[in-house]
């Protein structure tokens, strides 16, 4: 097997919203094959993005983790606006315009690739795309003939008390032969927990469980008319935070935390091919919601009078939907262009409750009537509403032999408003209103590349680019005496990248290589206002991001192939802001961006009965702040080993794998050192993990 990241000669991909190589695109790229996902056994993001060229995965609750790119990020977790890295899902947009519901961890079992682009997206891709986008592509109905696949594993995770699973199974069915055809797959795992909470006696166990359709008709050969469904539920019985003073895997809290993320998502697509260009409209909607269950005990002010606990739990459900159409010319020429446009809408509703379970009673005796609702003291409602629309395009021409010139860019208008209920025993008789408050941002994303391709083998390339995200408003009510901004806009971030993509020696020597420079300012971050310590956003500061970024692929003999994927990263806030408090200090490393980030394999095939191919792995990420508000705790600064055995039996294979070898304990983000008295909060990554995988197929 090559490394997740290698590059493989005829990947096509759809980052310029066209299909292309992958070794053709004019920026930094990678594209994980359903195949290489298969061979490194990979279940979730966990398994394969942190081994990408500058992408770092932060392992946190299912449904919870966040994906930084080339060090973007103002927080390692999930932001409290728009996060700064786009997900889509066949092209269909699944990042809403604020503090997400949720981050896609889409199933991999029969997925085609996922697509990473790395560096602003912002002209083709909309919001969100800062850092860079993730693009995954699910396998659609084949009508060409009938196709079925399953998938069972059981595996072992160190420090929990039983075995995990997980089965899942496809069936591709030709309806019309070569004219419509039906694909469904399911799926469920179930990981074993390794994080005991000590006080509710419960663990991080994780359920996932799942169902994707797809049905294709081709009425001709020139239209396409595709219709795709998911539904995937992430369900855990205890967040997946460590508090430090309970042991090295372990918590205490009264009451358990459970949540519960699920995504549901349904999209029709049209392709039409003209005899001038080729026509795409995509209409999709897109659902999330999360139940997120705390125990707040520790810092509640009612805490001496709750023998049963405080929980506090949120409800978020979001709705967004979009419409996009666009022309692009065919390939043939040395004039391509494309031209399109969109519109999404997101509505969300927030619901956040307070409660003392088993309480109502001690509540009654001393509150008033009107301020409690049952065991329930506070509750808080916000209704959210967003829309982005935009007309895109892009245009190149090969001005000289081998040489093309590619303008872009997208214009842009975002709307976003905020209005919130509060009610209880912290918002007086007759409760608090904040009115509809507003936030908005239009304006141009330009893009700029010149592309050199001298053979098949080699694409140098040049590039600008430029992206944005939502801004939103504040929320918190007026404070004399400080002037809290309405609401905060877009950050303004430039990519200035050179790099290559090349083969050498028929194929033995694959190399990618890039370097950047990105000039990041107006940041959106979160400040604490002096007088109540709540906190409130803005635009505030600026930072410098360089970065090397390397992927090298050797196959020196047939059986063996050496892959190594290497990224240096310089990302400091280049700007004081004394308005924070403690104060962001020009010079301070962005949380999360580490400075080494490397991914080695070696895989050998050997001759012998069954193939056996034998795959060890690493991975280094060098340490990095937990927070911009906390530079001196770190995360990260850890080395992982894996090893797999895959055997081939015709249409089965059997894997033996084993995860994290030599057990160690490694915190991916977290929270800072908590003053309840629980130590730090951490999240870490998986521990040891032993298993076997059987795999069929039918073609």
């Amino acid at each position: 097997m090559s490394s997740p990241a290698a590059i493989v000669d005829e990947i096509i991909v759809t980052a310029g919203k066209r299909a292309e190589r992958l070794q053709d695109l004019a920026g930094g790229a990678s594209a994980v094959t359903g195949q290489q996902l298969k061979a490194a056994g990979a279940q979730s993001n966990a398994d394969y993005l942190g081994r990408i060229p500058g992408v770092v995965f932060n392992e946190g609750t299912s449904g919870q983790s966040a994906v930084t790119i080339r060090g973007v990020g103002a927080t390692a977790g999930i932001d409290q606006g728009q996060g700064p890295t786009g997900y889509f899902l066949n092209e269909i947009p699944l990042t809403e315009p604020s503090y997400a519901s949720g981050i896609p961890d889409v199933d991999t079992f029969d997925l085609n690739r996922v697509e990473v682009l790395r560096g602003p997206q912002g002209s083709l891709f909309g919001s969100a795309s800062l850092g860079g986008a993730i693009n995954y592509i699910v396998n659609t109905a084949d009508a060409s003939g009938y196709d079925a696949a399953t998938e069972m594993t059981t595996r072992k995770i160190s420090h929990s008390g039983k075995a995990g699973y997980a089965v899942k199974a496809m069936i591709n069915l030709p309806i019309i032969a070569d004219k419509l055809a039906v694909r469904v797959v399911g799926f469920s795992r179930e990981d074993a927990g390794y994080i005991d909470n000590l006080g509710a006696g419960t663990t991080n166990n994780l359920q996932v469980n799942g169902v994707r359709g797809s049905v294709v008709f081709t009425p001709t050969d020139r239209t396409t008319l595709s219709l795709l469904s998911l539904y995937q539920q992430n369900k855990s019985d205890e967040i997946a935070t460590v508090q430090t003073a309970f042991g090295p895997y372990a918590r205490s809290t009264i009451l358990p935390g459970p949540t519960d993320y699920d995504f549901e998502i349904h999209a029709l697509r049209l392709d039409h091919k003209f005899d001038f260009a080729n026509l795409t409209i995509l209409a999709s909607t897109n659902t999330k919601d999360h139940v997120l269950d705390s125990d707040v005990t520790r810092s509640s002010a009612l805490r001496t009078f709750a023998p049963h606990g405080v929980l506090s739990q949120e409800f978020m459900h979001t709705n967004m939907k979009t419409l996009e159409a666009r022309l692009a010319s065919d390939d043939d020429g040395p004039f391509k262009w494309l031209i399109g446009g969109m519109y999404s809408e997101t509505k969300t509703d927030v619901a956040t409750l307070s409660s003392l379970p088993q309480g109502e009673a001690v509540l009654a005796a001393r509150y008033a009537a009107a301020q409690l609702q049952g065991e329930l003291f506070n509750r808080t409602y916000s209704h959210r509403e967003g829309s982005e629309k935009a007309l895109f395009g892009e245009i190149s021409y090969e001005f000289l032999p081998k040489v093309t010139a590619t303008v872009g860019g997208r214009l842009f208008d975002t709307k976003y408003w905020v209005e919130i209920q509060r009610y209880g025993i912290s918002y007086g008789s007759t409760g608090q209103t904040v009115q509809r408050r507003n936030a908005g941002d239009d304006g141009f994303v330009p893009k700029f590349s010149l592309a050199w391709r001298p053979s098949r083998d080699l694409t140098v390339y040049a590039l600008a680019s430029k992206g944005f995200r939502f801004g939103n408003p504040n929320t918190v009510v007026d404070l004399a005496g400080f002037n809290t901004p309405a609401a905060w806009a877009s950050d303004s971030l430039w990519n200035y990248e050179l790099g290559a993509h090349s083969a050498w020696l028929d194929g033995k020597l694959q190399v990618d290589a890039s370097v950047y420079d990105i000039e990041w300012s107006d940041i959106q971050v979160r400040l604490v206002r002096p007088g109540d310590n709540l906190t409130y956003g803005t635009n505030a500061g600026s930072a410098r991001i360089q970065g090397v970024e390397l992927a090298v692929v050797a196959r020196p003999i047939p059986p063996l192939t050496l892959s190594s994927n290497v990224t240096y990263l310089d990302a400091k806030l280049t700007e004081t802001v004394t308005t924070a408090s403690p104060p962001l200090l020009d010079g301070t490393r962005l949380p999360g961006a580490s400075p080494w980030q490397i991914a080695n394999t070696v895989n050998y095939r050997f001759d012998a009965p069954l193939t056996p191919v034998l795959t060890v792995s690493h991975r280094y990420l060098a340490k990095a702040p937990e927070t911009l508000q906390g530079p001196n705790v770190k995360v990260a600064g850890y080395n992982q080993f894996d090893a797999r055995l895959n055997l081939s039996l015709e249409t089965v294979d059997v894997a033996l794998f084993a995860t994290n070898l030599t057990d160690k304990r490694a915190v991916a983000f977290g929270y800072g050192l908590s003053s309840t008295g629980t130590g730090l909060s951490e999240f870490i990554i998986r521990p040891r993990t032993v298993g076997v995988t059987v795999n069929w197929k039918l073609r």
